[in-house]
């Protein structure tokens, strides 16, 4: 079953390489506005995005998300904020303690701007732009927050880069799991995630999708590669991510700490 939304959503790739025109006024807000029909608990939008176009700020964010030209060089980069200020605000103003320290609101928040996110890439798509998510904006989550000037109680979740895809740079859509390892019918079943992680390992080797393996030579004491040629794929690609140090942001509990979340 297909139509043209779903044709849409299904063509998507992450774009990393951009053409030097700019996303028009008009292009932005049809794309934000958008982005404000998803879904969000209780309507408490507890969000913000940071529109970022100056290049010596985007310069200075993509050196701080671990050196990403394509945060230098897209038109737009928006900052994708989980915000809880807004929610103490309203508390404050009718003689309320809000209490930001639980957990549940600050997955609430992130959620909220994933949630967001995903549709204003959808938006921006849909009218012929891309872009990519970014992960590296929680690299350095001191710096970006002052970079950004985020008030206490917000902390960006993820940037995302925007643009009109350069026709020369446009990659080929990388493939998924099947279904069989995500999808669980009533209850949790683990019978058939080996045969899938198995075929989904077998068809990203025969595609070359890892080619570059992630060395962790220099972050783990004592590493050493010893995956033979030929058997390197999703599954040795994404086990490595998981012991990888940097993934870990060791930063981020003592930045959110400081911004006012403090977990209880």
């Amino acid at each position: 079953m297909t139509n043209p939304t779903i044709t849409s959503l299904r063509a998507h790739h992450s774009i990393r390489r951009f053409t030097s025109e700019p996303v028009t006024d008009a292009e932005l807000e049809t794309i934000l506005t958008t982005g404000q029909r998803a879904s969000t608990s209780s309507n408490l939008q507890s969000y913000s995005v940071i529109v970022v176009r100056d290049q010596e700020r985007k310069a200075k964010l993509a050196e701080l998300c671990g050196g990403q030209r394509q945060v230098a060089e897209c038109p737009v980069f928006l900052a994708h904020c989980a915000d809880l200020n807004r929610a103490k605000m309203l508390c404050d103003a009718a003689g309320y303690e809000f209490r930001a320290q639980c957990i549940e609101f600050f997955i609430l928040a992130v959620i909220d701007a994933a949630i967001f996110a995903e549709k204003t890439l959808d938006a921006a798509e849909a009218i012929g732009l891309g872009g990519c998510m970014i992960g590296g904006a929680r690299n350095k989550p001191f710096e970006i927050a002052e970079l950004l000037g985020l008030p206490p109680l917000v902390f960006i979740a993820f940037g995302m880069t925007l643009g009109r895809p350069d026709p020369e740079h446009v990659p080929a859509q990388r493939p998924r799991l099947p279904l069989a390892g995500i999808v669980h019918h009533e209850r949790y079943d683990t019978a058939h995630l080996a045969e899938a992680h198995a075929e989904y390992d077998c068809l990203t080797r025969a595609t070359g999708l890892y080619q570059r393996r992630l060395d962790l030579s220099s972050r783990l004491p004592g590493w050493r590669d010893t995956t033979p040629e030929g058997e390197y794929g999703w599954a040795e690609q994404s086990a490595r991510r998981w012991i990888d140090p940097v993934a870990v942001r060791a930063d981020l509990r003592r930045f959110l700490d400081r911004q006012g979340f403090g977990f209880e």
